[in-house]
């Protein structure tokens, strides 16, 4: 059977970071770089729920980055975020080249009471920055009781067109987010325990994976599966630093994927596709795209979760293949890591603390883990 690798871990080696010590630290660097404490706090939230959910590459192992674009002018830290189309149902809003975490927070925030008004609500983002990980943003609406989506583009052409050696589309991400009734009240609202039911959320590449997963098998030396990448040639690679690349997954199925995500996230907002866009990633910026979906504007809530739930009931007590220890759903296994290294601290490769170690003492900030 196909597996699809997890992001590599090294329990011998790993320094274990706790989760609010972190959140803490990226928000005080995020503030020393300029940015107002409620941006700075919003921006180390969707990092650290990354970090959580094992995504470590979209989550603090990426702030650097982003410091070192805000030092490079091509993140604006005290960035405003303005409307610029809207009606009951959609907007088009502004990212001001601020940090990408922002802008998308508030795009799933304005799609989500969007929603709750009319029933959908759709929010397109331009001139924005690196948003993460798409998951946290699709999750956002599950946690509230809503559907959501989010797609994303950001930087130019790393994955081959089908039936070619050469990149044509960006490595897109797109998330959905499911809400299941767990801790939800009998309308379906969301109730004071309502994380104790993990959502529905498939978040995931274009490609057959992302780029950050690559960069996570080349911090652990490991090499990638078969299928995966192309080098400088074109030619078929299980070396990650010879990845130059990435394959569509499932052929023309994440070609297609790709293609109408970046329009999505292009040019419906008067954006480039990823074939015209350049090696400067900051600088050229990224716009996203939110969707969200009022269960309850739709259907009674209770057949909604009776259905979905017990879907999830009968997926799970189906017997497992071999090799797997139980059936899950998309971001059950997420949900589960993220409770876990809530409670006992997020295991991180040691470059990864290093470098978080030395922002800090750089900045004269504390680091909680030392």
């Amino acid at each position: 059977m196909l597996d699809t690798p997890d992001y590599p871990h090294d329990s011998a080696h790993d320094v274990v970071v706790p989760a609010d010590g972190l959140r803490t630290l990226l928000a005080e660097m995020f503030i020393r770089k300029g940015m107002f404490a409620v941006d700075a706090e919003t921006a180390a939230d969707r990092l650290v729920e990354a970090d959580l959910r094992g995504i470590h590459s979209h989550g603090s192992r990426a702030v650097w980055r982003y410091l070192e674009a805000i030092d490079a002018g091509d993140i604006d830290p005290r960035a405003a975020v303005t409307t610029e189309r809207e009606t009951a149902a959609m907007a088009v809003i502004n990212g001001g080249t601020g940090l990408g975490h922002v802008a998308a927070t508030k795009g799933m925030q304005l799609a989500i009471r969007k929603a709750r008004e009319v029933g959908t609500g759709t929010v397109a983002v331009r001139r924005s920055q690196h948003l993460g990980a798409a998951g946290v943003y699709a999750l956002m609406a599950a946690n509230e009781g809503l559907i959501g989506y989010c797609t994303t583009n950001t930087g130019p052409a790393t994955v081959a067109a089908y039936g070619s050696r050469a990149p044509a589309t960006a490595n897109n991400a797109f998330a959905w987010g499911v809400p299941t009734r767990g801790g939800r009240a009998p309308d379906g609202s969301a109730g004071p325990h309502a994380s104790n039911g993990p959502p529905f959320v498939l978040d995931m590449a274009v490609a057959v994976s992302s780029w950050g997963k690559v960069e996570s098998f080349k911090m652990y030396g490991r090499e990638l599966p078969a299928g995966w990448a192309l080098d400088e040639h074109g030619n078929p690679t299980t070396d990650a630093q010879a990845a130059k690349t990435l394959l569509p997954a499932s052929g023309a199925r994440g070609y297609g994927l790709s293609f109408v995500s970046s329009i999505l996230a292009g040019p419906l907002v008067g954006a480039r596709m990823p074939i015209h866009k350049t090696w400067s990633v900051a600088a050229d910026g990224s716009e996203h795209f939110f969707y969200a979906i009022d269960v309850k504007q739709f259907v009674d809530p209770k057949k909604f979760y009776q259905e979905v739930d017990a879907t999830i009931a009968d997926i799970r007590a189906l017997q497992p293949a071999d090799g797997f220890d139980k059936v899950r759903i998309p971001g059950e296994l997420e949900h589960e890591r993220a409770a876990r290294w809530q409670r006992d601290g997020i295991p991180i490769h040691p470059d990864h603390a290093k470098k978080l170690e030395e922002l800090a003492a750089a900045m004269k900030l504390n680091v909680p883990w030392l």
